[in-house]
């Protein structure tokens, strides 16, 4: 296998029988025809940006990518690489003469960057064209607008900066959920389990989520305690999908080790992208507080959980 840095700094990469072979792998997954198709090109367009990574020195995790999941593929048009320790480049595959990008608000967050992979119709070779950080807010990003490959060198050997991961909560109703979270029943006792929402006047009741396709709730606990004194509640997140473009969402904080009341003054707070507050509520002699909204898909809110000087804070991406 060869790559071919050239003087404008687009990189060409032979695309190996493994990497086909890998791609058909992955394509006969899929019953529909452009499903499978665009399953294959994501596959070889993710294979051309790992070897053109590796020949830079830069690791990868495909195997860790939700790209190599088959089940996130179906729901999904995706191609992300993992870049460890930094975070996900989405892999954009451009076919013969295309000059225009569409990026899906599903892949519009959450990445570190972008590369596009132009294809031959001999699908012999592949060709990194550039590269940009972020995409137009209506998703279409034009081949002209892409910046060099040099520049996706210098973004990713810059000074690591940690950058904050957001939870992918739709990614929780294809039983992809992230590290820490916990099913109800394990962090309440069955008198707490029952989560309602109540959404523009209907009502929701999540009694057995975990067998849902469409519901689901899930949970971790906080430690609001200071001076060695713990205070540990209970943060649930509820999620009820209303469609492929909105999600009914309820966040809710109870109190654990068999204690009836929250904290006084603890406050449960929604804050939206930009960071400001858009619902909160104190808890005084309170059983447990609840928030619920509607979340578009793509969207990203912040859940703050606060008692005096000490807070937690979780980004979650719809």
């Amino acid at each position: 296998m060869r790559g071919n840095l050239s003087e404008s700094l687009t990189f060409t990469v032979p695309i190996s029988l493994e990497a086909h072979a890998l791609a058909e792998r992955f394509r006969n997954k899929h019953r529909n025809p452009q499903k499978a198709k665009q399953v294959y090109l994501n596959t070889l367009a993710v294979f051309a940006v790992q070897f053109y990574l590796r020949c830079m020195g830069i690791k990868t995790s495909w195997q860790g990518s939700l790209s190599w999941n088959p089940l996130i593929q179906t729901l999904m048009d995706i191609a992300d690489l993992e870049v460890i320790g930094l975070g996900k480049i989405e892999c954009l595959a451009v076919l013969p003469n295309e000059q225009v990008l569409h990026i899906l608000p599903e892949v519009s967050s959450d990445r570190i960057g972008y590369v596009a992979v132009q294809f031959e119709q001999s699908l012999e070779e592949a060709t990194l064209l550039g590269f940009v950080k972020t995409v137009p807010e209506n998703g279409e990003l034009l081949i002209s607008q892409l910046n060099s490959l040099e520049d996706l060198l210098i973004h990713l050997n810059k000074p690591i900066e940690k950058i904050e991961q957001p939870i992918h909560l739709s990614q929780w109703l294809m039983n992809v959920v992230d590290a820490g979270w916990q099913t109800i029943e394990s962090l309440l006792n069955p008198q707490q389990s029952e989560l309602v929402f109540r959404f523009r006047g209907t009502e929701h009741t999540l009694v057995h989520p975990e067998n849902s396709t469409s519901s689901l709730q899930k949970g971790k606990l906080l430690d609001l305690g200071r001076d060695s004194k713990s205070q540990i509640i209970a943060l649930v997140v509820g999620l009820i999908s209303v469609s492929r473009e909105e999600i009914n969402v309820g966040v809710k904080v109870y109190p654990t080790g068999g204690k009836n009341y929250l904290p006084k003054e603890l406050e449960l707070i929604v804050l939206d992208e930009a960071g400001i507050p858009v619902m909160q509520a104190t808890a005084r002699n309170t059983k447990s507080i609840q928030l619920n909204f509607s979340s578009e898909i793509g969207e990203r809110f912040s859940v703050k959980v606060a008692l005096g000087d000490v807070s937690f804070t979780e980004l979650f991406l719809t």
